[in-house]
């Protein structure tokens, strides 16, 4: 069995988590694989007609192609797999209907010309259901062996630390709470932020440690952080979040707080292994009730480290990936 992977870049996270960190698994059962980098040049689509016509499944990952596209590969390819772990049917930016019809209407292609749809959460199958029959759920998982937990003296003699990990389309839901930031550092004036992005902004009253994303010093600023944030708001982009932050965050063995917003609501039992919050003031007393006990921070990030080894691990996901691949490759 030979599988072709489309995906738009190779250095996206989509691409990492729901494609790269399966293919060790794919290969100890003798499935083949390539993957391909998606490019308008007329050459790169002579080249591709032939990939996708000697593949047994063709895997797109998170992809929008046009009505023509899609329906030239359709033509030539005998199996099709739609991935998604975001809300693409609609734009991240609302408000231009004419786009969003666009969007709409380019997504419900790509889902009808699919054999198999396989969706990050419930939201986005529910969203997708009208367009397809044969949806299933496949959460991003987490490679627990690279997640190591941290180790609890990490951060003794250092000022307690709010981590949030994030790019710059996502970093306006932590500016939406800054309000409810700085009023925390009125009560507890020794703790900072942390931001690992790609842009960053200053929050009144407090700290700010500014820190760009690497792939290499992931697990170590992951390390870094005393409790782990989330916050969203809720709209149908945000409700397709996979929740990947809280989930990295609670694998190392850092508490959460997060928006009851999607599948956040889904990863995080609030006051068992983390924590909701919904309104400015949550936020505070939320952030406040996880810096002043440490038994309580501790008790979350060891439920929390066990819930995603037992429901969100690379191991389990991975064998459900493999079924799919081969149910969808059967003539």
């Amino acid at each position: 069995m030979n599988v072709l992977f489309l995906v738009p870049r190779i250095d996206k996270a989509s691409t990492r988590y729901r494609v790269l960190q399966y293919l060790p698994f794919l290969e100890t059962k003798g499935i083949g694989y390539s993957i391909k980098e998606l490019s308008k040049k007329k050459r790169h689509w002579l080249h591709l007609a032939r990939d996708i016509h000697e593949a047994d499944v063709v895997f797109i990952q998170k992809k929008l192609f046009s009505f023509i596209e899609i329906s030239f590969i359709r033509r030539i390819a005998h199996r099709i797999i739609f991935d998604l772990d975001d809300a693409i049917m609609f734009k991240d930016a609302p408000g231009n209907r004419l786009a969003q019809r666009r969007q709409s209407k380019r997504f419900a292609s790509m889902a009808r010309h699919a054999d198999l749809i396989i969706c990050g959460n419930r939201y986005l199958q529910e969203k997708t259901s009208k367009h397809s029959s044969d949806i299933r759920i496949l959460p991003t998982p987490i490679d627990m062996h690279r997640y190591m937990v941290k180790d609890p003296t990490r951060n003794q003699g250092t000022p307690f630390t709010i981590g949030w990990i994030g790019s710059k389309v996502t970093l306006k839901y932590l500016k939406d709470i800054s309000p409810a930031l700085s009023a925390l550092a009125k009560r507890h004036p020794e703790i900072q932020l942390k931001i690992v992005a790609d842009d960053f902004f200053d929050v009144e009253g407090m700290q700010v440690i500014k820190q760009p994303w690497s792939e290499e010093r992931e697990i170590e600023d992951l390390h870094s952080f005393d409790v782990g944030i989330m916050p969203l708001t809720d709209d149908p982009w945000a409700r397709g979040k996979c929740g990947f932050k809280l989930l990295q965050c609670m694998a190392v063995g850092v508490p959460v707080i997060c928006s009851p917003v999607g599948m956040n609501r889904d990863i995080v039992t609030d006051g068992v292994d983390g924590f909701w919050a919904s309104s400015q003031k949550e936020w505070t007393e939320k952030l406040s009730a996880i810096i002043e006990d440490r038994e309580l921070r501790d008790t979350m990030a060891k439920r929390g480290r066990k819930k995603v080894e037992d429901t969100y691990s690379l191991a389990i996901h991975a064998k459900q990936m493999i079924r799919h691949l081969k149910e969808a490759g059967q003539p």
